[in-house]
């Protein structure tokens, strides 16, 4: 049963604040410390504890107002020490590298994160981990090669063959296999390597977890020349140089896409023809969108044998990952008013059937024949009468990226333009499918807007929130 007092406000209040003498402050126990977001009930679920006995043996005061920053000593979990918090599993790690990472004996992580089995612990995972400062935190610095002894890898990294036994947790090099990462103190000063291949410097996919119908960057870097290919949940990587070191593939996840692990693998080819391969599950969540009422449009416009070959179109003119970046900085609103009449990814049903679609983009609100602009630099790919999408334009921005514009009353540019932001290449519609469109002139009047990520629809809003990559 829900406490009544859930969800608490956690926000930076001067207000309120908790008042109790941290018996919070034993030394037998782990403190978290509560972030944006967190309720009590989420904090004693997280830590596998009752809500009741967070309270208690914190003596909070007034649970009705909780400030983010407050420290939380967690009972129960005796033999862990210090601060503790949410930390996503990154790339490359695994149940035995988190524990020389955060050193944490094995038994202790298992125990802080109720975990049954290694298998429970994939990329963007969400796990309870000791907060390490830079100093004291130990980096992967070099990687074992076929027939490379301990003591040639602690030349490398101005180190002992003894001292990395001790830092990486093994007791002989018997327990080392060609491919293992080695771990020494940052404050050594080795240089970091990543623990996908000892090549590379860092390999990060933002953010974590995965979400239907979001837009995901997995940055590479690498000193040396390196030809980069991979995939994400089905869909070929295309890298694209960010500056002399770091490469970046933009990827959307399909907004119906089965919630569960999603594959992930990464090659690289290096100058002097050395090679890599890696291969990992990430986590994927669902994007909890809504269910839309029963949508009621005429039965032709929902025949497969319409719907398809329009779908396979627009998928063909999406799917070039154009090498010229076209657009910098954050796009542009494309309408006139910053209003939704629906927004992307509500699960849909047309004249009462199986909600098996989705709304692939977002509804902006406006009267007939009002400008649509250009949100961002690109070039012109498609223009034309789509008979589900009605007048439609294409805009390539480059890199797999790309807008579409539907419904248009009116289509002001031509294939092979090249747009500017706020440029106005049509004016708003109801041509095609559109509800109820033949109830007055110009009903239903509206501008459908798609953001398409590397042959993938996302949610458009998040390109008007944040600048890509």
């Amino acid at each position: 049963m829900k406490n009544k007092l859930l969800p608490l406000l956690l926000t930076f209040s001067f207000l309120f604040t908790l008042a109790f003498p941290v018996k919070a402050q034993s030394e037998n126990y782990p403190y978290y410390v509560i972030e944006s977001g967190d309720t009590l009930q989420s904090i004693a679920d997280q830590f596998g504890i009752s809500l009741t006995d967070l309270i208690n043996y914190n003596n909070i005061a007034n649970p009705d107002f909780v400030s983010v920053g407050t420290s939380l000593i967690i009972p129960g979990l005796e033999g862990i020490q210090g601060q503790v918090a949410s930390t996503a599993v990154e790339l490359g790690e695994n149940l035995e590298t988190l524990t020389i990472k955060y050193q944490i004996a094995q038994s202790l992580l298992v125990k802080l994160n109720h975990i049954t089995s290694p298998a429970e612990i994939n990329v963007g995972t969400t796990l309870i981990l000791p907060v390490i400062d830079d100093a004291n935190s130990k980096i992967p610095v070099n990687q074992m090669g076929s027939g490379q002894t301990l003591l040639e890898s602690a030349a490398e990294t101005n180190s002992s063959a003894w001292k990395l036994m001790l830092e990486n947790n093994v007791s002989s090099q018997s327990a080392l296999l060609p491919g293992d990462m080695l771990y020494q103190n940052a404050s050594d000063g080795s240089p970091e390597v990543s623990s996908i291949d000892a090549g590379l410097t860092a390999v990060t996919i933002s953010p974590l977890p995965l979400v239907q119908g979001k837009t995901f960057e997995v940055f590479v870097k690498s000193p040396q020349n390196v030809t980069l290919s991979g995939s994400l949940n089905g869909y070929d990587l295309h890298f694209f140089p960010i500056d002399d070191q770091t490469q970046v593939a933009l990827q959307g996840v399909y907004a119906m896409a089965d919630p569960g692990l999603a594959p992930f693998t990464l090659s690289g080819t290096y100058a002097d023809g050395k090679t890599f391969t890696y291969a990992q599950s990430i986590l994927l969540l669902s994007g909890d969108y809504p269910t839309d009422d029963p949508i009621t449009v005429d039965p032709s416009l929902i025949d497969p044998a319409v719907t398809q070959p329009e779908e396979d179109q627009v998928k063909q003119i999406t799917a070039p990952a154009t090498q010229t970046r076209y657009w910098d900085g954050m796009f542009q609103i494309p309408a006139v008013y910053n209003e939704y009449n629906a927004t992307f990814g509500d699960r849909r049903s047309y004249n009462d059937g199986a909600y098996k679609s989705f709304h692939s983009g977002v509804d902006f609100a406006g009267g007939m024949g009002l400008p649509i602009y250009a949100p961002a630099a690109g070039k012109v790919v498609f223009t034309g009468q789509l008979t589900v999408r009605g007048n439609a334009t294409i805009i390539d921005h480059g890199w797999g990226i790309y807008s579409a514009y539907f419904h248009q009353s009116e289509i002001d540019v031509n294939v092979g333009d090249m747009v500017s932001p706020g440029d106005v290449i049509g004016k708003v519609g109801n041509t095609g499918r559109v509800d109820n469109s033949d109830a007055f002139e110009g009903a239903g009047s509206h501008l459908h807007w798609e953001i398409w990520v590397n042959g993938v629809q996302v949610d458009p809003l998040e390109w008007l929130d944040k600048q890509y990559p």
